[in-house]
């Protein structure tokens, strides 16, 4: 059976996670190496009918299921977890990300690979291991191409069995065709909440930390099929080249403004933006507790400090860019209450007013000391760890 993660968490960290779990912190520590118990896309309802996607998933031998809750969100169920034997001769050493894609099926290709180690020959047998975790054995795999390592591009190995199965949709018609997007439903959820929570349709949206672009392209098909202007930022180019791929796969691209800017900086950058914005979304970069399956994580007390003090700078520019009765959703895919609730609280502090959604999953719970926020947490929901709230810019000048 596969060895344990790798998490080194210094005690201001542990000290943050019993803040919210208490005792069950341990708990929690345990699932962050398991993946969700369901794998979401996302139905682009502007290509597709939810109802039909899981049709032809169906077709294709899947299980699927349209979500409870959330109509164009489809889930199919996460398989395993398998048993992966050591005893091949073959170990290939992969890095972090790597290994996070393989444990769920993916294969491995050279620029992942960190190391081969032992008598591995094409079309024999080899593990996966994590580099920063090396008792985890990840996938059972077939060697294709070992030269692929040291070009640096191609496919190494195949995957076999995986430690987590979950269906492979890239290669298929509702991907190419832009029907569907792969993202968690608390993901999803965020950008509906934001939706419903709106009292008129929306005349400008803004998506702060918009990349890798799932939200954004959600918001095209709930907000901009309306008649919205779209703009999306971020200050990274190499995330906003491949967000504008994504977009232009899902046909959303002349849909959207996308600007690369610190958006620490927007009310200064775009002042025509002040004061203007319907419908906001903030998901700030964050420490990620919340993200699953985990091969390796290293963290400390300090950086969720320097977390929540950055995520106020986020915080403190939207204030100042939603119009009267503008709506913001801040969200995040981590789980301390220093990145959550307390920047909610610092919020309402700049004015504006938390809500109750319009809406909630039965998968979810409420916020800590407040219970007009949703949570999610691996090991009571089986979802990812997140965190959502609206909150709302009241009406009249200013």
């Amino acid at each position: 059976m596969a060895g344990p993660a790798v998490l080194r968490y210094d005690e201001g960290l542990v000290e943050e996670l019993r803040r919210v779990y208490g005792r069950a912190y341990r708990v929690f520590l345990e699932w962050l190496v398991r993946p969700p118990e369901r794998y979401y896309v996302r139905v682009n309802t502007l290509r597709a009918d939810p109802g039909e996607v899981v049709d032809e998933l169906r077709a294709m031998g899947h299980r699927a299921y349209v979500d409870e809750v959330v109509a164009e969100a489809v889930w199919l169920p996460v398989g395993g977890p398998s048993r992966i034997e050591a005893a091949a001769d073959c170990t290939i050493v992969v890095d972090k990300r790597t290994a996070e894609s393989v444990m769920m099926g993916a294969h491995v290709y050279g620029p992942g690979v960190v190391e081969v180690r032992g008598e591995c020959r094409t079309g024999g047998e080899a593990v996966a291991v994590p580099a920063a975790a090396p008792d985890l054995a990840v996938a059972l795999l077939v060697v294709e191409d070992l030269e692929a390592v040291q070009r640096g591009r191609g496919l190494v190995a195949r995957n076999v069995r995986p430690l987590y199965r979950v269906p492979s949709l890239r290669d298929t018609r509702l991907h190419a065709e832009g029907a569907i997007y792969e993202q968690s439903l608390p993901s999803i959820l965020t950008t509906r909440l934001l939706a419903e929570a709106l009292e008129r349709p929306p005349r400008l949206v803004v998506d702060m930390c918009a990349a890798p672009g799932g939200k954004t392209g959600h918001a095209v098909e709930l907000l901009g099929a309306r008649g919205a202007a779209i703009y999306a930022f971020d200050h990274s180019r190499r995330k906003l080249d491949r967000m504008r791929d994504e977009l232009k796969r899902l046909g959303h691209l002349d849909r959207v403004r996308v600007i690369r800017a610190d958006s620490r900086y927007l009310d200064v950058d775009f002042p025509e933006l002040v004061g203007r914005v319907d419908a906001l979304i903030l998901d700030p970069p964050c420490t990620a507790l919340g993200v699953v399956p985990k091969v390796y994580d290293e963290k400390s007390g300090r950086d969720v400090a320097s977390a929540a003090e950055y995520q106020r700078q986020f915080v403190k520019v939207a204030a100042r860019l939603l119009a009267p009765c503008g709506v913001m959703v801040y969200s995040t895919c981590t789980v301390t209450a220093a990145e959550n609730e307390e920047v909610v609280a610092f919020a309402e502090s700049l004015g504006l007013r938390v809500e109750e959604p319009p809406l909630r999953h039965p998968r979810s719970s409420r916020g800590l000391g407040l219970p007009e926020a949703v949570r999610f947490h691996p090991h009571v929901h089986g979802m990812p760890g997140h965190f959502i709230a609206l909150l709302r810019k009241p009406c009249g000048r200013g």
